[in-house]
């Protein structure tokens, strides 16, 4: 894991370097679990033309309509360039459907502005 930089000038010092978090095998494994959840699980609705990795939530609220989020990064496979995002959708009610589908428009905007590949960059 990369130290944070939010500020990429002269005055944000790298503290550390970057430390290993979780094995190659590991992260792996867990993208692929993500790519199921698009491909034939809660998050359908992120399904295109753009391989894509996510995981669908529900924050049930007492009194209103619960919170949907979806969470992931796009293209799944070997890519050099690649993007991660947070969808979270107040009284959304369920994450695989407004905030899956709003992945798509995202990630199209993305691949569209040349920031990371497409389907061409599939494994």
């Amino acid at each position: 894991m990369p130290a944070s930089r939010w500020i990429l000038d002269d005055s944000n010092k790298d503290p550390a370097e970057p430390k290993l978090v979780v094995s190659s095998d590991a992260a792996a494994a867990l993208g692929r679990f993500m790519r199921e959840v698009v491909t034939g699980g809660t998050g359908k609705r992120a399904a295109s033309g753009i391989p894509m990795a996510g995981k669908t939530g529900t924050a049930e609220l007492a009194d209103a309509p619960s919170h949907a989020w979806f969470i992931g990064f796009a293209p799944y496979g070997k890519v050099a360039k690649r993007i991660a995002f947070s969808i979270l959708i107040e009284n959304g009610q369920y994450g695989g459907a407004y905030p899956a589908a709003a992945a798509v428009d995202i990630v199209s905007a993305a691949h569209d502005l040349h920031l990371i590949g497409g389907a061409e960059d599939r494994p």
